[in-house]
């Protein structure tokens, strides 16, 4: 799962450069739109400087920079690698700030005060740090320019409300349309994630949060402009409370992650020969949703529920489970009970209960000759009838502990010739895509720790070679 950015949004964010960042070229995939917005960004810092105007307080241009530095230095990873700053509030109050000579303040409060302590130890490497930098810069300057055109188009007076208000939408949002936008569509390119994805992971949760820093930004404008520079500082108090609410978020959201990957690790830890077998179905289901343009947020929930699919077994017996051979008519029978017990574990807690009925009905058949409700074609939830292509298309991609892999080539003339039947065509078409286009290899990485210790079922084959060891474990 993935990256975003600053103010009204999040950063550029790369891991750490191996090698100097100043040394690293810029990624094909971002040059594209890398060199057009620095270049921008570099030709409106001249306009709005040279010639400079006649009179510039330099004095508030340094506070409202040090205010947004001081913002910038508070950073907050959230989900999918993006960092979310509090930098759109002060920004805004230099934006609105009657005192200072914008547009030449505000854009270039835009571009000192946004450096972060990371930039310094090259985290963005140095075109990801320019880049933010002037999208940032993009963004004030069309702040100004639309608030600018707004003002000379209606007439508005100074302490006309709906001025004011008329003025907060514009200028907020052109700020974070070009922030956000510019930022996401970088993240976007580097990592080839979805946009629609990047924004469902790191965004759309604290949207609320990140946009109240606009009425923000004009009362810390006023408050500056009618009481003084220092009542302004008084606002980083909320600002502070701003980035806890987020990084409570950002925990809250890691503990109920680490939680399912634990949950969906239970089973794996006693055969080494299904590790990673959740998480690889999880990809899959994944890929196929987004192949079907399913929102991302039902997206989310099949991934969760791809994790959580098998976590049933936990209460299957370990001699049916562990089985080294076909299983016998009643033992298929307790184990098509899984889903039932899955659904049951899940049931009790409100943040998975949405995952109940694709947990429960992943074993449905489209022809209705499926288990635990025998529900058919489109009654079984469109969740269900992905995780079993996905599911089956693991499982014969995969060693078992009975049998090899048959491979890619059999998975799919399986998936064919029974679709309709046991499998949704509709589905199956989209995984066919979805590996002709990525590969056969797609779906093989995990973030898995290794398995550093000898599983149920090693202990069950080394026994079995060693009858004399076994005996002693008997004693």
């Amino acid at each position: 799962m993935h990256p975003v950015r600053c103010g009204l949004l999040e950063r550029l964010t790369y891991p750490p450069a191996v090698t100097s960042s100043w040394l690293a070229p810029v990624p094909a995939s971002l040059r594209w739109l890398f060199v057009p917005v620095v270049a921008l960004a570099g030709i409106i810092l001249v306009r709005v400087s040279l010639p400079p105007p006649t009179e510039i307080d330099y004095g508030r241009v340094l506070f409202w920079i040090i205010v947004t530095l001081v913002a910038a230095a508070l950073p907050v990873r959230l989900p999918g690698g993006v960092h979310a700053t509090l930098t759109t509030a002060p920004l805004l109050a230099a934006l609105f700030d009657q005192g200072l000579a914008n547009p030449f303040g505000v854009c270039w409060v835009a571009f000192i005060g946004t450096f972060e302590p990371r930039d310094l130890r090259g985290e963005p490497k140095w075109y990801g740090t320019l880049f933010n930098k002037a999208d940032f810069v993009l963004s004030a300057f069309a702040a100004w320019t639309l608030m600018t055109l707004t003002d000379s188009m209606f007439m508005f007076t100074p302490n006309d409300p709906f001025g004011v208000l008329v003025r907060l939408v514009v200028a907020g949002g052109a700020f974070a349309i070009v922030n956000n936008g510019l930022s996401m569509l970088a993240n976007s390119l580097k990592t080839g994630t979805p946009l629609s994805r990047v924004w469902a992971l790191s965004l759309s949760n604290v949207a609320i949060g990140l946009v109240s820093q606009v009425p923000l930004g004009w009362l810390m404008a006023e408050v500056a402009n009618k009481v003084g520079l220092w009542a302004a500082m008084l606002f980083m108090v909320p600002l502070l409370l701003a980035r806890y609410s987020f990084s409570r978020y950002t925990e809250t959201r890691d503990l109920f992650y680490g939680t399912v990957q634990a949950l969906s690790q239970a089973i794996d830890a006693k055969d080494g020969f299904t590790r990673g077998h959740a998480d690889r179905v999880s990809r899959i289901a994944g890929a196929i949703a987004r192949e079907l343009g399913i929102p991302e947020r039902e997206i989310e929930q099949i991934e969760l529920a791809g994790l959580l699919h098998d976590i049933g077994k936990i209460g299957i017996e370990d001699r049916i489970l562990m089985k080294p051979a076909r299983l016998d008519p009643d033992e298929q029978e307790l184990m098509r009970r899984h889903p039932i017990y899955g659904a049951s574990i899940l049931e009790p807690s409100a943040a998975l209960r949405p995952l109940v009925p694709i947990v429960l009905s992943h074993h449905e058949n489209f022809d209705g000759s499926g288990y635990p409700q025998g529900l058919k074609g489109e009654d079984i939830p469109i969740g269900s009838r992905i995780l079993i292509v996905a599911d089956t298309y693991e499982a014969m991609t995969s060693d078992r502990i009975y049998r090899k892999a048959p491979g890619h080539d059999r998975a799919m003339e399986q998936l064919n010739r029974y679709k309709g039947t046991q499998f949704d065509p509709v589905i199956v078409r989209a995984l066919h895509t979805c590996i002709q286009r990525h590969g056969q290899d797609e779906f093989e990485a995990n973030d898995l720790p290794p398995i550093n210790y000898e599983t149920l079922a090693e202990l069950r084959r080394r026994l079995a070679r060693e009858p004399l060891v076994r005996d002693a474990h008997a004693s």
